[in-house]
């Protein structure tokens, strides 16, 4: 009876770390999701992740924004008019997003950066998008998202 314990655990074990490690599926590339519009600032969020071996190697997310093709990231107007209010800005916010999702291996480990709740929310509805299409195989290229 122990013995036919043992190996029962044993196979639990093997199946949960095998069916945990979702993205050893996904073939190496860089995958991006962005929204289908631009906001009312004229800024389209994006998310791009790298894998490699089935490891994230590189998370990329920003803005884009629509007059001239500059990142929300290097826009110093846009931090100005963030810092002193929020205590963050685009540069510092994104980067939180990115460490949170590579320490985390998924969107559900993402939690809203006070002061930049909108943007975040953001980012979490690309992340989630593009995941689902990795997990299902279903992946064509960017994937565009409907802005609510």
């Amino acid at each position: 009876m122990r013995k036919l314990l043992s190996i029962l655990l044993v196979l639990i074990a093997i199946f949960a770390l095998t069916a945990c490690d979702a993205s050893a599926a996904i073939k190496d590339g860089t995958y991006r999701a962005e929204f289908d519009t631009f906001d009312t600032y004229g800024y389209k969020d994006f998310v791009e992740i790298k894998f490699e071996n089935g490891t994230v190697t590189e998370v990329t997310m920003d803005a884009m924004s629509e007059e001239d093709g500059s990142l929300k990231s290097e826009s110093n107007e846009y931090r100005e008019s963030m810092e002193g209010i929020s205590g963050t800005y685009p540069a510092k916010y994104y980067q939180d997003l990115i460490n949170q999702y590579i320490e985390s291996g998924d969107s559900s480990g993402v939690l809203v950066v006070a002061g930049a709740t909108s943007t975040s929310n953001s980012i979490l509805k690309l992340l989630t998008a593009l995941e689902t299409e990795l997990k299902a195989g279903t992946y064509q290229g960017t994937v565009l998202v409907p802005r609510d």
